[in-house]
């Protein structure tokens, strides 16, 4: 068999080709590799203008790759920014990520049109430790974790500064509301939650770095009561300077003050703390001088006591004195707390509550003591007769300074018909039937300020109802030191203690206490 061999046009031919296809191979990998390259912000805009949004849904269907899954029902929630496929050329030339291209975060397009259902962006790529902040933060905890597009307006966004600017109350109400969270009952343990709700959200809820990011989770206690109502109160714009003079009469944290109002525990008169301080302090001169010179004067013998008993104090009147006197004690240990709580951490709260717990208990105790007084007329008790006050005052206040170092008999010894000696009467009456009101009055004033705006405004605003409440209280803590001395003048140093247990005391007369037989100590 011969073999021939085949014309030299077909080889050259067949040359021509391999060529042109390999050529075209090569043409076709460029081409490709053009098209991912030239994938610029100015590929996609064509599609994603304001155009896109008046096309029917068949039409848009026909500008993307269709998945064969449906489209998701829920779409995220965009509170703070916008959520469509119209994308603003100009406005995202302005935001942060101008500098961006779409496909660098829109991963997995390579040419259009593209697949439908994009892969999710991950803003770990670029803000991992943002990221990680929020999934520690209440914003990342339970079903309803808010996204980054919960917040962020991520193709118009301006920037760190211009988002913490408008995250304030209302940019938190709206979110919370768009995520279907009651701002209200999520804050019905909070004292007064509508009056604290008018305020930053931001003032209790910052973590412990800044920013919006590291918003601790709802059972962590970020902020506490003390952070506000104290002199350090961070309410205030500028720091009140310290080792300043402790007699300034200037308001502590003026600023809290001008752009606040009155703000409990932390706007205060340093002068009127201290000359509260000291007078609270001053009755306890008594025990230990006027005790101390009624122990170095005592009598040596025993004491002998009338064995007739009478009855001073009836039951009604044992169990309001004890009630109130209690009252008064908490009253004053809570209001201590409140008014100084930087120095007892943790116990506002605790203090803000029995404080208006006590105090309705007072208001309560005292109207049962005027009633009953009225109705029995043992508010005679209460009145100093004329006599009491041109000469009993005088008698019983040199008794106090002098007779009662040399053993004279006390002036006046109580009966049944007129149990308090002159001075007893003035105190009480003054303390009981007038300071007493004013203290609880003012106390109802400061517990409900936003029912009593107009009396409040009337005597000079919120400043003004504290000051008269807070010397009242600082008043009645000094008459409790001086008054449990005083009731240890009587003919023993514990038989007053005993009346008012037991409602019974010594029934002594004026005309048989003498120099030589006299009981007191």
């Amino acid at each position: 068999m011969i073999r021939r061999t085949p014309p030299l046009f077909l080889w050259a031919l067949y040359a021509v080709l391999l060529i042109a296809t390999a050529i075209m191979c090569l043409s076709v990998s460029s081409a490709g590799a053009q098209d991912s390259a030239e994938m610029t912000n100015a590929s996609c805009l064509e599609c994603h203008n304001a155009d896109i949004l008046t096309l029917s849904p068949e039409d848009l269907a026909g500008q993307v790759e269709v998945d064969a899954s449906a489209l998701p029902k829920v779409r995220p929630l965009f509170v703070t920014g916008e959520l469509n496929l119209a994308i603003n050329e100009k406005r995202f030339a302005e935001g942060v990520h101008a500098d961006i291209t779409c496909i660098g975060c829109h991963k997995g397009i390579s040419e259009v049109p593209h697949k439908q259902r994009l892969a999710p962006v991950d803003c770990r790529e670029c803000h991992d430790d943002a990221v990680e902040s929020v999934k520690k933060s209440a914003h990342g905890v339970g079903a309803k974790a808010v996204g980054c597009v919960g917040c962020h307006d991520v193709h118009y966004g301006k920037g760190k500064d211009s988002y913490e600017a408008k995250f304030q109350r209302q940019a938190c109400v709206d979110c919370h509301k768009a995520y279907g969270r009651d701002l209200v009952k999520g804050h019905t343990r909070l004292y007064e939650a509508k009056l604290h709700l008018g305020l930053d959200c931001m003032l209790c809820h910052a973590g412990k770095e800044p920013g919006v990011h590291n918003i601790p989770a709802a059972k962590t206690k970020s902020a506490g009561c003390e952070s506000c109502h104290s002199k350090n109160t961070i309410l205030a714009t500028t720091k009140t300077p310290g080792g300043g003079n402790f007699l300034s009469p200037e308001m502590l944290n003026a600023d809290v003050a001008k752009k606040y109002g009155y703000v409990v525990g932390a706007n205060r008169i340093p002068l009127l703390d201290t000359i509260i301080v000291l007078a609270f302090f001053a009755p306890f001169a008594l025990p230990l001088f006027h005790g101390g010179l009624r122990f170095i004067t005592r009598r040596k013998e025993p004491v002998e006591l009338p064995e007739e008993k009478i009855l001073l104090h009836p039951f009604t009147e044992r169990l309001w004195h004890w009630v109130q006197a209690f009252a008064i004690v908490m009253l004053i240990i809570t209001g201590v707390i409140i008014h100084w709580s930087e120095h007892f951490p943790g116990m506002f709260a605790w203090a803000v509550r029995w404080h208006n717990i006590f105090g309705w208990v007072a208001v309560i105790a005292f109207i049962v003591w005027l009633l009953y007084n009225l109705l029995t007329m043992r508010i005679k008790h209460y009145i100093p007769s004329k006599e009491d006050l041109t000469k009993g005052v005088f008698k019983q206040a040199k008794f106090y300074s002098y007779g009662i170092f040399k053993h004279e008999p006390h002036p006046y010894a109580p009966s049944e018909d007129n149990k308090f000696n002159p001075l007893q009467k003035l105190s009480y009456l003054q303390f009981q039937g007038f300071l007493l009101p004013i203290l609880l009055i003012s106390g109802l004033l400061y517990m409900y300020p936003q029912y009593f705006k107009g009396v409040i405004n009337a005597i000079g605003g919120m400043q003004v109802l504290a000051i008269v409440h807070i010397i009242l209280g600082g008043l009645f803590a000094a008459f409790l030191v001086a008054h449990i001395y005083l009731a240890t003048t009587g003919e023993t140093i514990g038989e007053n203690f005993k009346a008012i247990i037991t409602g019974r005391g010594l029934a002594s007369h004026h005309e048989e206490h003498g120099k030589d037989d006299h009981r007191h100590v």
